[in-house]
């Protein structure tokens, strides 16, 4: 696909993140493209994720325009909108991953620690359904825009409704989203065998953990325990500071700091969720406060900045705050440990944890309503009471007592006189 276009990524004074569209040649953002994020997106308030996903929509669109040789502008000045066709094969170039998908790439395979091997693998040939949806529905807007825009001095009655129906159209050619039903929430949490095995082998010092480096395997068992234990969200691990944590009263902030001044990222880890004050073990804690004072204080970098985890490889980023590539990396380690582990990753903790937080309240037997097991829930994981979502993440144990139920109902009534069991 056109590699001309690149992504600038933009720290501001005041620590807000900003994203434009740029020509990879000289630098230059393109003018409608920015006008367009910067009064459309990033003014009606979206976050520095959304902007990037409508960054990334508009550069498959310029790159289809490329690939067809269309001046999309001098068009719409002329008032010659889409035409169907067109936008049938806009929605096909849709499908088609960003980058180059024509030579294999090498990756690197963790499927054993001591045979770090490299191999050949494929891309995938297309974007999932989801990806294809979210670039029409940001492709249709900007051109909507566009139009308009470049239409202002000449736009009458007809013109209008044709650039609404321009929109439409595009839409309408968006895939079907899929129900909700494939695939429930609560099907996408980790076996609790899998979750134990992984922090078996993350344990420092264990002969099957896949890092070498004392420090690295002291955070990373870190990291994994903090998932399994809060639930928390990746985001909000890599936001976590030093001065979140409270080792004398053993408790964990999660804090909302958005467009953060003190974080250098270019791609900044945000908190979705509500602000909240978890508790911790004395046990967790004290090794959270071995991991600040013997392994991070060892980086000078780290010292100019509070953020807990933080990047061990040597090289210029040693010591700054853990990105989300480097965790994304670490959770293809783990996947790559055991065949059984290829769903390791950090959300699948969360969903985890919930399952876990109902069996636990059950077996204890401590007669919690669930109402008031909902208001629980949605503390600890950050939800609004009144969104549903602790309902929602419930699903898997909800599930599993109502089979329960159902055998002990049928049973009884199997029990019955002409029953399958009746003797």
């Amino acid at each position: 696909m056109d590699k001309s276009l690149t992504v600038k990524h933009i720290t501001l004074r005041d620590g807000e993140r900003h994203k434009l569209l740029v020509s990879a040649d000289s630098g230059i953002p393109l003018y409608y493209p920015s006008l367009y994020i910067t009064s459309h997106v990033r003014g009606a308030g979206h976050s520095v994720s959304t902007i990037q996903a409508a960054i990334t929509a508009l550069k498959v669109m310029y790159s289809w325009l490329d690939h067809y040789g269309l001046d999309i502008e001098s068009r719409f000045q002329q008032a010659e909108l889409l035409t169907q066709n067109e936008i049938i094969s806009l929605r096909d170039f849709a499908k088609k991953p960003l980058k180059d998908e024509e030579a294999p790439t090498k990756v690197l395979s963790f499927s054993a620690r001591s045979e770090g091997r490299m191999g050949l693998v494929k891309r995938a040939t297309a974007v999932a359904s989801e990806t294809q949806y979210s670039r029409m529905t940001a492709i249709a807007d900007y051109l909507k825009f566009l139009a308009e825009t470049l239409t202002s001095g000449r736009r009458n009655k007809a013109l209008a409704k044709d650039i609404e129906s321009m929109w439409k159209r595009i839409k309408s050619h968006r895939p079907k989203k899929k129900g909700r039903a494939t695939q429930d929430r609560d099907d996408k949490g980790l076996d609790l065998e899998v979750v134990d095995k992984v922090l078996e082998f993350l344990q420092p010092g264990h002969e099957q953990n896949p890092f070498q480096d004392e420090g690295v395997q002291l955070r990373n068992a870190l990291i994994v325990t903090l998932l399994r234990h809060l639930g928390i969200r990746r985001g909000e691990l890599l936001n976590v500071r030093v001065d979140d944590i409270d080792f004398t009263a053993n408790e964990f902030r999660i804090v909302r700091r958005p467009d953060s001044g003190k974080d250098q990222r270019t791609f900044q880890p945000l908190v979705k969720t509500l602000e909240r004050t978890l508790v911790i073990s004395s046990l967790l804690a004290q090794k959270l406060s071995h991991y600040v004072l013997k392994s991070r204080s060892q980086f000078s970098q780290a010292r100019r900045h509070p953020y807990l985890f933080v990047t061990h490889k040597a090289g210029p980023s040693q010591g700054a705050p853990l990105s989300n590539s480097s965790f994304g990396k670490l959770m293809g380690v783990l996947q790559g440990m055991a065949d059984e582990m290829g769903g390791v990753h950090a959300h699948a903790f969360r969903h985890t944890w919930n399952y876990e937080f109902s069996s636990r309240l059950d077996e204890s037997g401590s007669g919690v309503s669930p109402e008031k097991e909902e208001q629980m829930r949605s503390y600890m994981m950050g939800w609004s009471e009144t969104s549903g979502t602790a309902a929602t993440y419930n699903k898997r144990h909800i599930k599993e007592k109502a089979k329960e139920a159902s055998l002990d109902f049928q049973k009884s009534l199997n029990k019955k006189k002409g029953g399958c069991d009746a003797e």
